[in-house]
């Protein structure tokens, strides 16, 4: 047997997540359908990030076990071919011995926001667009309050499933999207962790909308942070609007 890596994209709209769940469509029941045909045999796949309904995903990585020397080439293009439209297989590789999807070190996030009052028919999809006026000078203020090892128990509302919330972001930050207009419409917010909580990037995403539109204080926000309580957080952003968009491994 060998160990194969699996390089996807993916858009979440029409999807109820990553993970099998009786009686709804996954992305994983549809990958792992295609591959145990080509393959002839019944796959199980790992993955690096398990995203939620609605959540789309540019660089998601999984990895199954199967029998030694596959055509790598070959089994793309018949995934591909039985994938629906919106799933599909960027890469097919031999992994090194005892890889794992799930033993990433870093995973990358991006969510997008649409500012602009004009709305964003091409882009709906993948983007939210919040009524009212977003001071973004505050977005790019607040976002570095996210870095570091601490307890993010106030950005989940599955504190209780885990048995630690801790965890270490090495990067928040918000930034304009390139344009030729004089005020950037889109905003995009990058944030990247060895793990996440459920709902932990949608949670701060809503809350520093919310503190940007006057709903919070700078205070009040970390003060949310340092308590772990869901409640004193703001709105859980949109699912359209994240991306997985990059996983890391040691070398």
């Amino acid at each position: 047997m060998a160990t194969y890596r699996l390089d996807l994209a993916y858009e979440g709209t029409r999807f109820k997540g990553w993970a099998r769940q009786p009686d709804q469509r996954t992305v994983q029941e549809e990958v792992e359908r295609a591959l145990t045909v080509v393959l002839g045999e019944p796959a199980r796949l790992r993955v690096a990030g398990r995203t939620d309904a609605g959540v789309h995903a540019l660089a998601q990585v999984a990895s199954f076990d199967a029998r030694a020397g596959l055509d790598c080439r070959r089994l793309r293009a018949g995934l591909n071919a039985l994938l629906p439209e919106d799933v599909a297989v960027a890469a097919v590789s031999p992994a090194p011995d005892g890889f794992d999807a799930r033993s990433a070190t870093a995973r990358t996030y991006r969510y997008r926001l649409w500012l602009s009052p004009v709305r964003p028919v091409a882009e709906r999809l993948w983007v939210w667009s919040p009524r009212g006026t977003v001071d973004t000078d505050l977005l790019v203020a607040t976002a570095s309050l996210l870095i570091g090892h601490r307890d993010f128990a106030a950005f989940t509302p599955s504190a209780r499933l885990y048995r630690s919330c801790v965890r270490h972001v090495v990067r928040a930050e918000w930034r304009p999207v390139a344009c030729a207009a004089p005020r950037p419409d889109e905003w995009e917010f990058a944030i990247t962790a060895g793990s996440f909580l459920h709902n932990m990037v949608r949670v701060a995403v809503g809350s520093m909308v919310d503190m940007a539109q006057g709903r919070m204080t700078v205070d009040q926000f970390r003060t949310a942070l340092e308590s772990g309580q869901r409640r004193l957080m703001g709105q859980t952003a949109p699912a359209r609007g994240l991306a997985l968009v990059a996983v890391d491994y040691e070398r």
